[in-house]
């Protein structure tokens, strides 16, 4: 490889690693941003009520943020392990934890770590990464490593829940020069009124998708009014061929695959559906 192929290859790295942390600095705008988004915290709350009404254990949330699915887990009386490596994030969710009454908090419990190497002290039952945060694993070696480790956090029949957005080649295939989805909002913490705006462009060797989320602070004219803020985020795309050969080859059997959060069943390979709900048992 030449110097200049070099070069490229150390700054698409880095833009990668960027786009696994940038999004999760500001944890108001983010839990702001996400705050409709209702159906997975639900199908998961059913899961681990049906889960652990046959077997003890924790709960592992994997990649909890700012506890959007911890808090609701341990609401409904579950103990909860929340793992994550976002400090912003991880006293977000220390904050909402702070709020539930002093029974519930003591069945909660926040560790910084990377989900493709982590170590507790007692096997879990269950493990949940929710919202596409399999994703901001990029290469196969990352994602192999995080179900590695996952398997070896799990008991014996432990199960293993997650989602992912599929890959459409159509939205992957949008115009990447374009602006898209623009909104007007006011930041829920500064009250900055901004323009959101988003593109993204999709690398088909690495198969990683690197979004731009653009921020215009304007005026109540909708005029500029400071300089556009830029945040990245990328996500690998997977295919259901190859999350099924990842869990097998890491010591997980795959129970269900579902085409979104409402119980709808997933056909083989299918691109179809908004989400792809998988959930795995340890062998």
């Amino acid at each position: 490889m030449t110097k200049d192929g070099d070069r490229f290859s150390r700054q698409g790295a880095e833009d990668a690693e960027a786009g696994c942390l940038e999004h999760f600095v500001d944890a108001a705008l983010y839990d702001y941003e996400y705050r409709r988004r209702r159906a997975d915290i639900n199908f998961y709350r059913g899961l681990a009520r049906n889960r652990m009404e046959f077997v003890a254990g924790p709960i592992l949330d994997l990649a909890c943020g700012s506890g959007r699915l911890l808090v609701p887990l341990a609401r409904d009386g579950q103990s909860v392990v929340g793992i994550d490596r976002s400090p912003e994030m991880l006293s977000a969710a220390a904050r909402r934890i702070g709020r539930l009454s002093a029974s519930r908090r003591l069945r909660c419990a926040l560790v910084r770590a990377d989900l493709r190497a982590y170590n507790l002290h007692a096997k879990a039952s269950l493990a949940i990464a929710a919202f596409h945060s399999v994703q901001h694993l990029l290469g196969d070696e990352d994602i192999l490593a995080f179900l590695r480790t996952t398997r070896a956090n799990l008991m014996q029949g432990g199960w293993l829940a997650f989602d992912v957005l599929p890959p459409d080649p159509v939205w992957l295939g949008r115009d990447p020069n374009r602006r898209w989805g623009r909104t007007t909002f006011r930041h829920p913490v500064t009250r900055e009124r901004l323009v959101y705006t988003t593109n993204h462009i999709f690398d088909p060797a690495s198969r990683l998708l690197h979004m731009r989320l653009y921020y215009q602070p304007v005026d109540e004219k909708g005029r500029p009014a400071g300089p556009e803020r830029r945040v990245r985020l990328c996500h690998r795309q997977l295919w259901p061929d190859e999350v099924r050969c990842m869990l097998g080859a890491t010591g997980f059997r795959l129970i269900e695959a579902f085409a979104g959060f409402d119980g709808t069943f997933l056909a083989d390979n299918s691109l179809a559906a908004d989400e792809h709900v998988y959930v795995a048992v340890a062998v």
